[in-house]
């Protein structure tokens, strides 16, 4: 995409990536993909716990732009606050695309834990040991430990744990249920990047070193 608009796209121009994912074994974020493709925007990062439908239909909630440009947070936040969408600015973009990929691991977690009716007590060591993973992993990686303790972390990794809308949840579920990866995968029909950022995060973590048993 960024391939397409390259041309259309002049000096100094704002662009704010809205995946969330790992790309290949160079380990590269979505804004990284942006600058090496467009070296003339300005790069922004919008993250956090929304699910569109909920927005579409004006629940209140919170998302986070990040940018180290700080005029650039402040434009988006502008261009997309309304009554019931706030928009918090971070500074630490590495942490925060970190953070919306590895949630999408845990959340498939959660869906297994779900499907395999799992108690409050369960889901409550669960979703701490994934923060606590999380963060291991960021940190190492360069992230802020702060920023997972935010709406990029653990805000997302509670909606994305616990509603059936999270796509990566539903595969997680039928999982749980007994189905195959590819029948799951098929009855969700949409993309769903935490089975890719899994296989990556899984191997990243082992060349380092870094202890994860959930991933």
């Amino acid at each position: 995409m960024a391939q397409r608009v390259t041309g259309k796209i002049t000096p100094g121009s704002a662009v704010v990536s809205t995946a969330k994912g790992i790309c290949g074994e160079n380990f590269d974020m979505p804004s990284e993909l942006l600058r090496q493709q467009l070296p003339q925007a300005r790069v922004a990062v919008k993250t956090g716990p929304n699910l569109a439908k909920e927005i579409e239909t004006h629940q209140i909630t919170g998302t986070v732009v990040a940018s180290e440009d700080r005029e650039l947070c402040k434009l988006v936040q502008n261009m997309l606050a309304s009554r019931h969408f706030r928009v918090y600015a971070n500074h630490d973009q590495r942490g925060v695309e970190l953070a919306g990929a590895l949630k999408n691991i845990y959340a498939i977690i959660a869906g297994i834990a779900s499907a395999m009716e799992a108690g409050h007590n369960t889901k409550g060591v669960f979703l701490t040991r994934s923060l606590a993973e999380m963060c291991r992993f960021g940190t190492r990686l360069g992230a802020k430990a702060a920023t997972f303790l935010g709406l990029s972390g653990v805000g997302d990794l509670f909606v994305t744990c616990t509603s059936p809308l999270s796509r990566n949840f539903q595969v997680g579920f039928g999982i749980g249920m007994g189905k195959s990866l590819a029948t799951t995968l098929r009855e969700v029909g949409q993309v769903v990047e935490g089975i890719n950022t899994t296989k990556l995060v899984k191997n990243k973590a082992d060349q380092m070193g870094i202890y994860m048993p959930l991933a």
